[in-house]
Parts: structure tokens; sequence; C-alpha cells
């Protein structure tokens, strides 16, 4: 049972890292158009997320006015600019959460990095000028080290103790990843790993159920650490790839993860559920062409067959070298190769 949907806003993030992107960028529909299809089929709200980095601030407000308006949006996670080496003349975080207040009424948060905070140590003073202007929560990036996250909620209650405020809910952000392409893709996106988790991720006869366990492990060591903070938290399970294994996995982290975060408040619980008998009708702009329309009421076979084909060749690709890395082997050390592929070695 969940409270809602957390959708985002995919950018390319060129100049953020210089390591080579996994997969390539394609451009998707639109956050608050795909966001506004969950609640004919779920009954629940989604938490939009928007880069600000926009061409002017009319062009976001343009957008902000048809999120709220046309797609009965009500809350948002504002992200800025992917690295401060790019300049952009749309609002600040600050001014599109104004913006997003005066507008629409809305609520809205921003993101939190623990590995930012451990870097530069000032991760909580970001937050807390971030609620200063109204942030309602945070939503961090995906974590696979407990460490980082302890130390920020810590140094984040104490900001917040001192000043007299109380702290704003922080969303933690967890991946399943079973696959070394995956895990490429993860660490590119800013999420860091360390060398033993990815280790034993990698080497574990099931990959992406060991990452399931261990991803239940590093919250059950943060409720520990930190349930002195003050601060309140949630959990956010996102999927990374369009395999079916990861996919799946990403149904059950976030089913063990609830179950983990609601025993530990020490009191009894139980999640309520209903049935949503409203059939998907998806947003259609009164504008929209008849293509169009069609479009959003029939999934193109073409596109469909498209993203099934490319999902079956990459699975057969990783299938190939790994047989190809195995054949002749008869030892029974497993390491990992160059590419992250398992090898046996005599």
């Amino acid at each position: 049972a969940i409270d809602g949907f957390v959708v985002y806003d995919i950018q390319d993030e060129g100049g953020r890292t210089d390591m080579e992107r996994p997969f390539p960028f394609r451009k998707t529909m639109d956050s608050a158009l795909y966001a506004s299809f969950f609640k004919a089929v779920s009954g629940k709200s989604c938490v939009v997320y928007k880069s600000v980095v926009e061409s002017s601030i009319q062009d976001f407000e343009n957008w902000l006015r048809k999120a709220v308006n046309e797609y009965d949006h009500k809350a948002f996670t504002f992200v800025g600019a992917p690295t401060s080496k790019v300049s952009y003349a749309g609002p600040s975080l600050a001014e599109a959460g104004q913006r997003s207040t005066t507008i629409g009424g809305c609520k809205f948060g921003c993101v939190a990095i623990p590995e930012r905070h451990t870097a530069k140590g000032n991760e909580d003073l970001n937050m807390i000028r971030k609620v200063d202007f109204g942030a309602q929560w945070f939503i961090t990036q995906g974590i696979f080290a407990a460490e980082p996250v302890i130390k920020l909620l810590h140094s984040f209650g104490d900001q917040c103790k001192a000043r007299g405020i109380v702290p704003k809910k922080v969303i933690l952000t967890f991946a399943p990843c079973g696959r070394s392409k995956t895990l490429t893709f993860v660490k590119w996106l800013g999420m860091h790993v360390p060398p033993e988790v990815e280790a034993r991720i990698m080497n574990a006869a099931n990959p992406v159920n060991e990452s399931t366990q261990l991803l239940c492990e590093v919250l059950q060591e943060i409720l520990i650490q930190t349930s002195g903070s003050g601060v309140p938290l949630g959990i956010n399970v996102e999927s990374l790839s369009i395999y079916k294994e990861e996919i799946d996995a990403a149904h059950e982290l976030f089913q063990k993860l609830q179950a983990i975060l609601l025993n530990s408040t020490g009191s009894p619980w139980s999640v309520r559920w209903f049935f949503v008998d409203k059939p998907f009708q998806p947003y259609i702009p009164m504008n929209a062409s008849t293509s169009t329309s069609n479009l959003l009421l029939n999934p193109s076979i073409e596109e469909t067959n498209k993203v099934k084909e490319e999902e079956d060749h990459q699975h057969q690709h990783d299938k190939e070298k790994e047989d190809e890395a195995r054949q002749g082997s008869t030892t029974t050390t497993t390491t990992m190769d160059e590419n992250g592929v398992k090898v046996d070695k005599i």
C-alpha cells in the first residue's frame, strides 16, 4: 500500500560528470502530463519532479500553470541545474517554490544529497536554507550506504533544534540493482556505491535479490542510528532500468522497506487498501490532434515492440557475454572482469 507516486523529470544532465553515460538519453514525456495518468488508475496523487532549468521564468510559469490548472497537481519537488558550471535563465529554487504556492497554493519540496554532506559538510545548511524559503520535504537520491545518511540526518536534526524549528520529513530513496550496467548507471547518476557493496551485489548468485536484502539492511541501520535525531522519515523506491527482474524487485523492495519502517515505530500498524474501479482515462489536451489523442489512448504498437526488442537484445547480449566468460572454466573462484562480468578462474 502506497501513499502516492514520485514522477521524475528526466534530463540529459550533460556536463555533470566526465563518466560516459551507460544508457543513451531519450527525451521522455513531460513529467506533469505523465503523472496525470496515475490518479485514474490508482486513486493516488503524485509528487512531480521539475527541473527549474528553463529558457526563461515565463516558460517555467507556463509549465506550472498547466500542471496545476489542467493536470490538477498540487505537490512538486524542484531541482536545480545538474552542475554549477551551467547557467540558465529559469527561476531559482526559491523563486520556483514561491511561484508554486502563489499560482496554485501548492506544496513543494527539494532534494537532499547525503554524499554532498560527506564531501562538503554543508548539506544540512542547504536544507535549512530551503526550509526557510518554504520547502516542506526532502527526497534523497538513491542510497546504497547508511553512514552518509546517518551523518546528514543528525546534522540536519541538530540544526533544526538549534533554531527551534520542527524538522521536515526526509524521504529516503532506494533502487534495486542486479546488473553491472545498471550499477554503472547508478554511479553515473551520482549515487555513492561503496566497493564492498558493489562486490557483494555483483558476486552474488542472484544479484538483484542480494541488492534487495542489502538495502533492507541499510534502512534498518539508518533507523537504529538516527532514532534520536528528531527527523521524520519516509521511503521511496525507484526503478532505474527496463529489465523485468529489476522492475519486479522494486515492488518487492518497497513492500519490505515499508514493513521495516512501520515496525520501527514500536506500535501496531495496519495497511488500508481499496479497489479502484475507475477505468483508465488519460488526460488528453483540448487542442490535441487526432493522432495525438490516439497515441495517448492507444500507445503505438511499434513503440511498444521497439522497447521490448531492445530489452530482449540487451538481455541476450549480457547472457552471451557471461556464457563466453564462463566457457571452459573449471574452478570455484569467482571474480569480476573489467566490464563488471562475473568470471570463474582456474
